[in-house]
């Protein structure tokens, strides 16, 4: 049952993620932030309205203005509020409601990765340069090349997830299933909020075997399995890690990306020999989350370039 409050439209969408449900039974808010609200379905599936273009996803809906969602207005949505999708829009329990009405239902073809063209050992290395420069100018937690002084937390930090990358590396390079299950398990939920660093960094990597897939056979296998195997452990428990990184998890499974990521891939897959583009992709990813989009950059870096990784 509805309060007394009066009805108001908070937005209008502009774009439907191809994962967002246009019915469903009651969600419940599970965190509002500044730009974006996320909604649970009794089986733990989480959804997002958003209003940021880059921070849109497949099981989001984009707002097409600028409304924060910790003002005024929207005071009365909170974690715990429920609300409903409808066809015409999803409708909170306190009144409040965002408008479907014109908004174009996104295509999963416009949210899976591209395939990535041949990128040379030097244009790799040089890359690997621009992501770790930038790191170190957000002060990333996670960096591709050993930070300098950094807190002794940082470098142990540093240090540990080197090793379990070393190892990784390893065990993808013989295709040992088992092993890189469980190193990849033990990245699932490393580091602290909302979004640990661990789980931005594997979202990366998957795009970049998504990017990387049919050219060889063995290795496009081996990849396909390790997907299912990340599924299959965050299906069987999930609280594995934060329910917004087993969203973005479970949906890069599917080969299903957000569109900062998307950007980044289609920035990777470029021809542009002075790097601009993959250059203009980093900087609006920077501004995902704390370090959430260089994590994630650092992962699908790492996936076209585990072979170097010894220089780190």
């Amino acid at each position: 049952m509805r309060t007394g409050w009066s009805n108001t439209c908070l937005g209008t969408a502009e774009r439907i993620g191809s994962r967002f449900p246009l019915s469903s039974d009651a969600l419940i808010v599970h965190s509002v932030y500044a730009t974006t609200i996320n909604l649970q379905d009794a089986n733990g599936t989480l959804y997002s309205i958003v209003t940021k273009k880059l921070a849109c996803h497949p099981a989001a809906v984009l707002m097409d203005n600028g409304v924060r969602f910790n003002g005024t207005e929207s005071a009365h949505v909170f974690p715990g509020s429920t609300a409903t999708v409808r066809e015409e829009g999803l409708f909170f329990n306190c009144g409040l409601w965002v408008s479907f009405l014109g908004a174009t239902r996104v295509h999963p073809t416009l949210e899976s990765a591209p395939r990535a063209s041949m990128v040379t050992t030097a244009v790799i290395r040089r890359r690997m340069e621009l992501l770790d420069s930038m790191q170190k100018q957000q002060e990333t937690i996670l960096q591709i090349f050993q930070p300098n002084g950094t807190a002794p937390v940082g470098q142990s930090f540093f240090h540990r997830f080197h090793h379990t990358l070393a190892n990784l590396s390893t065990s993808i390079t013989r295709q040992t299933l088992p092993d890189s299950t469980e190193t990849i398990r033990s990245l699932v939920g490393f580091g602290p909020g909302s979004t640990p660093a661990g789980d931005d960094f594997l979202c990366g990597l998957i795009l970049s075997w998504y990017m990387d897939l049919d050219k060889f056979v063995s290795q496009d296998q081996f990849y396909r399995h390790l997907m299912e195997e990340i599924k299959t452990m965050l299906v069987a428990d999930n609280h594995l890690t934060t329910a917004i990184s087993r969203m973005f998890l479970l949906l890069a499974c599917e080969g299903l990306f957000s569109d900062s990521l998307i950007l980044l891939a289609r920035a990777w897959a470029s021809t542009e020999s002075d790097d601009r583009d993959f250059i203009e992709a980093l900087t609006a990813v920077s501004e995902i989350g704390h370090s959430s989009g260089l994590d994630a950059a650092f992962g699908m870096v790492y996936g076209f370039s585990h072979h170097l990784m010894d220089v780190a």
